[in-house]
């Protein structure tokens, strides 16, 4: 089903900008694109929105919003708090480093990028230290570790991985 209130109704500038007005009256922020696109039925697509304004940043200035910027919180700007009235919450350099380094200790490994993605939620998010230092190697590297290059396995197949008797393929010694 294509987004949109209604067989017929087509998406003009000013019922876009009234959306997005509506969306941040609920959010108190502005929307990402990311967000947009999860938001449902009642909303143009991403690609209507582009079509309309010529960009997504443009159709945010137009309503009078500020785009938030990659990385930012929801409903957060600078020197406010967040919606609930806690403020958000700020990964110091020292605080993440310290963060690998106990990840690296419980597990006896530095970790990879998306074994840090999947990690609770008592550590910074990938976005916040690949912001703080630029790349996710350039983090590793700063708390004592080796950078890893992309494609070398952790531990070899034969380690983590049996060969299927039946088949001759690579089995999880876990499944």
């Amino acid at each position: 089903m294509k987004p949109g209130p209604r067989d017929g109704f087509r998406w003009s500038r000013e019922t876009i900008l009234y959306a997005l007005e509506l969306w941040h009256r609920r959010n108190l922020c502005s929307p990402t694109v990311a967000e947009w696109r999860l938001a449902g039925e009642s909303h143009p697509s991403v690609t209507t929105v582009r079509a309309v304004f010529g960009s997504w940043n443009k159709a945010i200035a137009a309503a009078g919003l500020r785009p938030r910027r990659p990385g930012e919180a929801r409903g957060v700007r600078a020197g406010a708090g967040s919606r609930d009235g806690q403020s958000a919450v700020r990964w110091p350099t020292h605080a993440v480093i310290a963060r690998l380094r106990a990840w690296a200790e419980e597990h006896g490994r530095p970790p990879t990028l998306e074994e840090w993605r999947r990690a609770s939620e008592r550590n910074p998010s990938a976005a916040t230290v690949r912001r703080l230092f630029g790349t996710w190697n350039a983090a590793l590297v700063a708390a004592g570790f080796e950078a890893r290059r992309p494609g070398v396995p952790i531990a070899p197949r034969s380690a983590t991985h049996a060969r299927c008797s039946l088949t001759g393929r690579w089995v999880s010694r876990t499944a």
